[in-house]
């Protein structure tokens, strides 16, 4: 193995992938099924409540795993966090424009702006890590 290769499977570069995999399909997972819960006026709230704090969960061991990683093995980011942010965004405005405009047909999931104010926190937290980082 030559001195990168190495050094990538030292610093748990495998394993940080494996959890970014994770997050990816629990974030797809959260967003379909807000949307889903969305259009069916809360049909499936309970559901997505869980499926809300499982995500929120997932992404917290993410962003301290990739954190303590930036902090311990000089870690760069080759994932954009931002277009979960931009995406996560995209579907609060849409819910919350829709929403009154639907005659009640439409209703924004009780989890909802927990989950999206949990990504915005991860976001800014670790956006704040960076610089912190890069400033030492």
């Amino acid at each position: 193995m030559n001195g990168i290769k190495k050094k990538k499977l030292k610093n748990g570069w495998h394993q940080r992938v494996l959890l970014k995999i994770i997050l990816n399909v629990w974030t797809i997972l959260t967003m379909v099924l807000f949307t889903v819960d969305f259009m069916s006026g809360n049909y499936y709230d309970t559901s997505v409540t869980a499926i809300g704090i499982i995500y929120i969960a997932i992404l917290g061991i993410y962003v301290s795993e990739k954190e303590y990683t930036r902090w311990k093995n000089h870690f760069i980011s080759e994932f954009i966090g931002e277009s979960f942010v931009v995406i996560w965004t995209v579907i609060m405005v849409v819910f919350i424009v829709a929403a009154p405009l639907s005659n009640g047909q439409f209703k924004i999931p009780e989890g909802f702006a927990v989950v999206y104010t949990s990504v915005v926190a991860a976001f800014a937290l670790t956006q704040h890590s960076k610089a912190l980082k890069t400033k030492k």
